[in-house]
């Protein structure tokens, strides 16, 4: 029998187990290069649930089937923005409710007239889900690709910074998102690789050698500076990732195709209590 309750400490391995399990499952159903994930991933993800679960137990929950992770969400909540993190069932036991029930629960800490978002997979069924919870759908596309060489280079205007800096950083998401993030933003730059840069008070990126973790500014040509400078660092061989690009973000697919890095459809992105996802902005697929 399965049991819905409070995600535990204890429960965070099982937890990330089902995830990549759910994951890989969602990717090969439709055609998409699955592959396990690493011990850096594992670590990774580890940390992100143990995060939120000192920020926001209420919002993190679990599936369990005797003493077995089926199932998880996890949300939270900063300065009344809504933010869905995870939510997976194990294919075993979907179809059975359970993905609803998890997101009713990680529902039950949001403001119901308040902002919301949610990162979607590409799961038709996870589309619908959020779709009848309220939610509008925003398509999206993913930059996957190396960078041209010779495309891009960096603004000398942008540089990098600390977190001791991150009054900055809430500054610059109050005014694109409405609400502040730091523990957040802290948490991101402690992963291994991280870095934060900034374009004076106008906006800030938090980047790794392969991706654009997340970025926001006040206006796009100081999201298009911070995008190009962060391309620029990555340049190489490199593969990089620049994601949840929505159609308000012309800035950047502008960017990325003058890079040379390829474009391909991806899960969209869901709002609720928003006309459209905030911009100029990148999310981050688990903090928001």
């Amino acid at each position: 029998m399965v049991t819905l309750r409070a995600m535990k400490a204890s429960d965070v391995p099982g937890a990330v187990r089902a995830w990549d399990q759910s994951f890989q499952a969602m990717r090969a159903t439709y055609g998409l290069p699955v592959s396990r994930m690493t011990q850096a991933d594992i670590v990774r993800l580890q940390n992100r649930m143990r995060h939120f679960l000192a920020t926001d137990h209420d919002g993190s929950w679990v599936a369990d089937d005797a003493g077995v992770i089926v199932g998880l969400s996890q949300s939270f909540v900063r300065e009344g923005y809504w933010v869905l993190s995870l939510l997976a069932t194990l294919p075993g036991s979907q179809r059975r409710g359970l993905g609803r029930q998890l997101l009713e629960l990680a529902l039950s800490n949001a403001d119901p007239l308040g902002p919301g978002t949610i990162q979607c997979s590409r799961d038709p069924a996870a589309m619908a889900l959020y779709t009848s919870a309220g939610f509008s759908l925003h398509p999206v596309v993913v930059g996957y690709g190396t960078v041209s060489p010779g495309t891009v280079s960096r603004d000398p205007r942008v540089r990098r910074a600390h977190e001791q800096e991150i009054d900055v950083v809430e500054a610059v998401d109050r005014h694109v998102r409405g609400s502040a993030r730091s523990v957040d933003i802290v948490a991101m730059l402690k992963e291994p690789g991280s870095r934060l840069l900034l374009l004076e008070d106008r906006g800030y990126a938090v980047a790794k050698d392969d991706r654009i973790v997340t970025l926001g500014a006040c206006d796009e040509e100081a999201a298009t500076a911070l995008l190009r400078t962060a391309l620029a660092e990555m340049g190489g061989n490199e593969v990089v990732e620049v994601n949840w690009l929505t159609a308000r973000q012309q800035w950047a697919i502008r960017t990325l195709v003058a890079a040379g890095v390829e474009l391909s459809p991806y899960g969209p992105v869901m709002v609720r209590g928003l006309a459209a996802p905030p911009s100029p902005y990148i999310p981050s697929g688990g903090y928001g």
